[in-house]
């Protein structure tokens, strides 16, 4: 049984398919059967990637931050503004 006529046949043109910020061009070849796909980043996909690549390279704890607030409390110097602690608690209670 053939099936020529029931599957429509593969056409090999070039596709450019855009799918939000990402741009897809396939090109399927005729000849061998295999196809090749190319993915194209979009400048702010690219941006991104590199902001996620800084996130994973900077270290949960900022050593120095937490040194500098230590030695702080220890001399007596460190105030807390209880005014920004209850606009904290407030947009927290609010935004939820």
């Amino acid at each position: 049984m053939k099936l020529t006529g029931v599957i429509p046949q593969i056409k090999t043109d070039n596709k450019i398919q855009k799918s939000g910020n990402v741009a897809v061009e396939t090109t399927v070849q005729k000849s061998t059967g295999l196809g090749s796909d190319r993915v194209e980043l979009s400048t702010g996909s690219r941006e991104i990637l590199r902001m996620q690549e800084i996130l994973q390279e900077t270290p949960e704890v900022r050593k120095e931050k937490v040194a500098q607030l230590k030695r702080q409390i220890e001399e007596g110097s460190y105030q807390v503004d209880s005014h920004k602690v209850a606009d904290k608690m407030m947009w927290s209670l609010l935004s939820d």
